[in-house]
Formats: C-alpha cells, sequence, structure tokens
C-alpha cells in the first residue's frame, strides 16, 4: 500500500492540473494511497459521475510523446540504411515509444469523449445513418413533389428525369457514407509499420526484433 499521496503528485500522474484534483477532492476522492483515488476516479469516470476535461497540458502531453516517437522513427532507420550495430536498440527504444503513445492517445481520446469535445465512432455513425436515411427520404419524394412544376406539360417526363438524377445521388451518398465508415477508425502507426516494411523488408524487422 502506498503512503498519502499529494494533489500535486495525482496532477503529474493524470496529466491534470491541481485544480482539478483538488475539485475531485471535494467530490470526495480518497488521498490515502494512489490506487485508492485511482480506482475511485475510475469508477466515477465510467459512471459519468465526475467532471473530466481533456486538459491542454495532457494533449501537449500526448504531442510531445509524438514527437520523439517521429524522432526515433527517423534514427531508426538512419542506423538500419548505415547498418550500425545501434540498430536493434533504436528499434526498441521506437517500439516502446509507439507502445507508450498509444496508450496516451487512447487515454486522451476518453477525455475527450468524457468532456464532450468529441462523441464516439459508434454513436457518430448511428447519428449520421439517421441524417443519411432522412436525406434519401427527402430525395425519394423530390419527383412527385415538383414534377409538375418543373413541366406542367409533360410532369411524366420530368419525374423520371428527376427520378434518375436521384438514384444516381444516392448511390454516390451511399458510397461516400461506406468509404466514410471505413476510414474512421484506423491502427495507430500503421502507415509507419508499413513504411519500416517497404524500407527494410519483412525479414529485416523480424530480426531486429528478434535480437
Amino acid at each position: 500500500m502506498s503512503d498519502k499521496v499529494r494533489p500535486i503528485d495525482l496532477a503529474a500522474r493524470w496529466g491534470v492540473k491541481k485544480q482539478y484534483i483538488n475539485t475531485l477532492l471535494t467530490q470526495g476522492m480518497p488521498i490515502d494511497s494512489i490506487e485508492s483515488a485511482e480506482a475511485w476516479y475510475n469508477a466515477r469516470r465510467s459512471a459519468g459521475s465526475v467532471n473530466i476535461i481533456a486538459d491542454k497540458d495532457f494533449s501537449e502531453t500526448v504531442e510531445r510523446q509524438r514527437e520523439l516517437k517521429a524522432l526515433a522513427y527517423r534514427q531508426y532507420l538512419d542506423d538500419l540504411r548505415n547498418n550500425s550495430p545501434d540498430a536493434s536498440k533504436s528499434y526498441a527504444t521506437y517500439d516502446k515509444l509507439v507502445k507508450t503513445l498509444v496508450t496516451l492517445e487512447k487515454e486522451l481520446q476518453a477525455r475527450q469523449v468524457a468532456s464532450r469535445e468529441y462523441i464516439r465512432t459508434q454513436t457518430a455513425i448511428e447519428r449520421f445513418g439517421r441524417v443519411l436515411a432522412q436525406v434519401r427520404e427527402e430525395l425519394s419524394q423530390l419527383g412527385s413533389k415538383i414534377a409538375s412544376r418543373a413541366n406542367a406539360d409533360n410532369p411524366g417526363r420530368a419525374m423520371k428525369a428527376i427520378d434518375e438524377e436521384v438514384k444516381r445521388v444516392l448511390e454516390r451518398l451511399s458510397n461516400s457514407a461506406s468509404y466514410a465508415e471505413q476510414a474512421v477508425v484506423k491502427e495507430p502507426d500503421q502507415e509507419e509499420i508499413n513504411e519500416i516494411n517497404e524500407t527494410t523488408g519483412d525479414d529485416s524487422v523480424d530480426e531486429v526484433e528478434s535480437e
């Protein structure tokens, strides 16, 4: 069991401001140990009972981690191209930074969702789906609504032209919606993993990893 912790220590650990920790203390968060504070915080966050902020300090921490990862990635490629004996070490450093960044980005996303800065992917897709369904319904009725005004002498001809164009529009919307859903979630750092494979070949990466 850890000793009693100070608010400033929790602020540094969680990447938030001390004032926010003080707010949590007024809500009853225990500080007899880090474990109990984190258990309380996580339980309240899951229940939506604490006002979680996507604070600037934590965002900057994540950005610094991205920069460190990028530097480590370039160092690894340089070592690899120069056949440096440090290539395995630089790859291990890069790999560790990637894993840390993934953890930090997940936490940042959780804070942004909790603070209403972002909404969950599935929620966004469902809301977009409802809007798209309404658009489809409105467009499908367009021909019958305006055909007589578009061509009073031959509304049937106008309706056919309108319906054909609506069909093409809906097909384009459907394709765009499918593409958007597929592109919403991207595996972290997959592009850089592909770059490594293309630069070194799968065998080289595996060899470095196994050393």
